[in-house]
């Protein structure tokens, strides 16, 4: 379900309101919360919380013990927080010692755009889809203003009304909606003619999002599914369909026009939202793909 060894990354970046530079660049960008959607590649403790803890050696290097994140040490979302001078985001599914006052993160490992219609011992994927997610987050705007209208403890440790409108929000998914694919013996072509309804759920949860205060958007792509070790050992990749990196070249495919139609899903976006403008910034770089140029597009 990750790929956080590979440096292989495209972010897309969608800004409601219009900010001139780049995320890590300047103080303008002064979000007091961040709130996070996504799967293995960014939960911080959601899928531990309710399945219970990831095991060592997950944590092993920098908090030196399980720490909810499927990942021996921080995540790119860790990083994210600490560029932001925020701390690190608590799990929405965590009970114990969370606190939301700076974001929450409704990602938990395994998650998909897609509902999967199967349970989570039966293909080890997530039954927390996106909607669920964004579900969850309308629930916890409505929730924090009741009990910080309260007096007591709790209050100060949930966000003001306005920070929902001034946060960043985050999405690192849709990878698990390919393989699940595969592993219902879908053919690539198969897959490929599934991606473009995926990213219409994708972006009625923008929309609704969008409707209800967010107007930051921070939205990274899918990575090369085809060099993902399990796709390797799993499903049936013959010599000539791997390149000189060792990855499979149709699976790889897939990823690409994931990525393809996730822009062409922004573009839409900017259309449906016309108040809204939108930085697009592509950060292409690795040692996979050394050949293509890092580039920034705005439109």
């Amino acid at each position: 379900m990750e790929f956080n060894h590979l440096k292989f990354q495209t972010l897309v970046i969608i800004f409601a309101t219009f900010l001139p530079t780049p995320l890590f660049c300047s103080d303008n960008c002064n979000f007091p919360a961040i709130f996070n959607f996504g799967d293995s590649n960014s939960d911080t403790g959601g899928l531990s919380a309710a399945f219970g803890q990831a095991p060592p050696p997950n944590g092993e290097t920098f908090f030196h013990a399980p720490a909810g994140r499927f990942s021996d040490g921080r995540l790119l979302i860790d990083f994210i927080a600490e560029k932001l001078e925020l701390p690190y985001l608590s799990a929405f599914l965590d009970s114990i010692g969370s606190n939301f006052s700076h974001g929450a993160n409704f990602a938990t490992a395994g998650s998909t755009i897609r509902p999967q219609n199967t349970t989570i011992s039966q293909s080890g994927y997530s039954p927390i889809s996106l909607d669920i997610q964004r579900v969850q987050f309308s629930d916890f705007v409505t929730r924090s203003q009741i009990i910080r209208k309260k007096e007591g403890f709790f209050r100060n440790l949930l966000p003001d009304e306005d920070v929902f409108s001034r946060a960043l929000y985050t999405f690192d998914i849709g990878q698990n909606d390919l393989t699940a694919g595969y592993k219902l013996n879908l053919s690539t072509h198969q897959v490929k003619a599934y991606v473009p309804r995926v990213l219409e759920q994708f972006s009625d949860v923008i929309q609704k999002l969008y409707g209800e205060g967010g107007r930051s958007f921070w939205i990274h792509n899918t990575g090369p599914v085809g060099c993902l070790p399990y796709i390797m050992d799993r499903f049936l990749v013959t010599t000539a369909q791997i390149d000189k990196y060792g990855c499979s070249i149709p699976y790889n495919d897939v990823s690409e026009y994931f990525n393809l139609r996730l822009n062409e899903t922004v573009s839409e976006l900017r259309k449906k939202l016309p108040m809204a403008a939108y930085y697009i910034r592509r950060c292409l770089f690795s040692q996979i793909f050394p050949h293509r140029p890092s580039k920034e597009t705005r439109i």
